[in-house]
Formats: structure tokens, sequence, C-alpha cells
């Protein structure tokens, strides 16, 4: 935790200053004004952040980038329907790319992903499961392979950008099971006292983790 807090502290102070004072922002305001728009416009302000911090610091990763820009297209999408499945699509996607630089994938390998998703997708449908479901266990367990390996990573390589990777996959994880939390709240599975609970927290561990993501490339700095 140490080696992780020492790095972070190294990156130029504007950027530290500004992902603090969004996140302290929309945590305080998120607490008081739930659901408000700026509340709104700031989370979002700041995911895309994360992926202009990525470009400009990481020019030449690319898998990096369009991870990021996935990601963010994923948010954009969420955020007019926060049930979308369309957004959880694109969220895969996001995670396909991070599994593409862990893994050195051709990106050419993105149309069998695909592929394996629609299969997914009809099979779902064909046999009465809820297809946010299929599609939700295709990125989930792709969340959980970038996790495992990031993990791998930093134990062979460990290094201020590996930690970064292990770290904010870890809060990845976190988040996505309350988003999961939340789902399920909303579609009665769980008790409705969940739903705002569950929603605040996934952005707790949401936006770190899209920080240190974007300080985890294996390429240099540019």
């Amino acid at each position: 935790m140490q080696k992780l807090v020492d790095y972070l502290l190294s990156v130029d102070r504007s950027w530290l200053i500004t992902w603090l004072m969004i996140y302290v922002g929309f945590l305080l305001a998120d607490a008081i004004t739930p659901g408000e728009w700026y509340v709104t416009l700031l989370k979002y302000g700041g995911i895309f952040l994360c992926l202009v911090y990525g470009i400009q610091k990481y020019r030449s990763d690319v898998s990096l980038e369009l991870a990021l820009l996935f990601t963010l297209l994923a948010d954009t999408i969420l955020v007019i329907d926060s049930t979308s499945i369309i957004g959880v699509f694109v969220f895969c996607l996001a995670q396909f790319f991070h599994l593409a630089r862990f893994r050195n994938i051709s990106p050419a390998t993105l149309a069998p992903y695909i592929l394996i998703i629609i299969i997914v997708f009809f099979f779902s449908v064909q046999n009465g499961i809820i297809p946010m479901f299929a599609i939700a266990f295709v990125y989930g367990m792709t969340l959980i392979l970038n996790l495992i390996l990031s993990q791998k990573w930093y134990r062979h390589e460990p290094s201020a950008q590996s930690l970064c990777a292990a770290s904010g996959f870890s809060l990845f994880l976190c988040c996505d099971l309350c988003v999961a939390c939340s789902y399920l709240s909303l579609i009665e599975v769980l008790a409705p006292f969940i739903y705002p609970l569950a929603n605040y927290f996934s952005w707790f561990f949401y936006y770190p983790s899209q920080i240190l993501i974007s300080n985890s490339s294996k390429q240099l700095i540019s």
C-alpha cells in the first residue's frame, strides 16, 4: 500500500488535486443530494479525464487508450439508461482491450470475442434466461480474468504500473459487485433499501479503480 501511495504522490500534482477534488466532491454531493444532474456530470467528467490522462501519459499504448475509451462510451450509455444491456456489452469491449494488453493478444481476436457474446445472448433468449444476466456473465468472467492477470503481472514484475493494475482491478470488482446488488435490488430480488447504498458504494470503488487503471500501462511513459 505504501508503494502505491508513494507512486501516486509522484504523479503531477495538478492531476492529484483534480482527482481528489472530483472524488471527494461527488461522494459528498451524492450523500447529500443523490441522483442530481451535477453529481452525474461530476462523475462522468472524472471518467472522461481518466481517458485524457491515459492518452497524455501513455501515447503509444493503444490498447489502454481503447479500453479507457470504451469505458467512457459504456458510461455514456449508462448515464442515459442505467440498465442498458448495450452499455454492459460496451463494457465487455473495454475489458477485452485490457485483456489484450495483458496477454499481448492481437486486436483481430476481438471478432471471435464478440461472436461469443452474441452466441451467449441468443442462447439466453432461447432458454428463457434474462439476457442481461448472460451478457453480465461474459463481462464478469473477463473482468475476473483481468484481475487474475494483473495480480500475476505484479507478482512476477513488481512495479508501480503493475501494482496500479492489480489494485485497480480489485476495486473494479468491488464496484461491480455493488452494481450487481443494485440491479438485483431494482428487479426486487434483493431488498429495496440496498439500491441506494449499492449505487453509492459502486462509485466509491469505481472512480479510484479507473484512476489506478489509467496508470497501469505496460509500455514506457511517453
